[in-house]
């Protein structure tokens, strides 16, 4: 019983809300973000639908034309190369022994 009117209560409530706010602009603020979120998630589906499409059809040319192998060798040539450069990374030392020596620069006109 008590969770009846605690029910009739929070009804009550919510319809005296959207009789406040019903067409007001609140209500149509959430409105247009629903129809924006509605938007974006249909263009995202046809990103996907048309990707997917596109592969397929990539997958398609690079087999008849006896591609893929070219295209694989060359795609594992660029990823070494991309792991040797991530390889090359500054180490941590030179770059404190760098920005010292910025934070003395401005010091030394000062005295000047």
């Amino acid at each position: 019983m008590a969770n009846n009117e605690r029910l009739t209560k929070r009804v009550k409530k919510m319809e005296e809300w959207l009789e406040e706010n019903g067409s007001g602009p609140t209500l149509d603020n959430f409105n247009w973000l629903i129809e924006i979120i509605r938007g974006n998630d249909m263009r995202m589906r046809d990103m996907e639908n048309n990707y997917n499409a596109f592969n397929k059809l990539f997958q398609e040319y690079m087999t008849e034309h006896e591609l893929l192998e070219d295209w694989n060798k060359w795609l594992e040539e660029k990823d070494n190369a991309i792991q040797k450069q991530q390889a090359e990374e500054v180490s941590v030392q030179e770059e404190a022994a760098g920005s010292e020596e910025v934070i003395s620069a401005p010091k030394n006109e000062e005295e000047e």
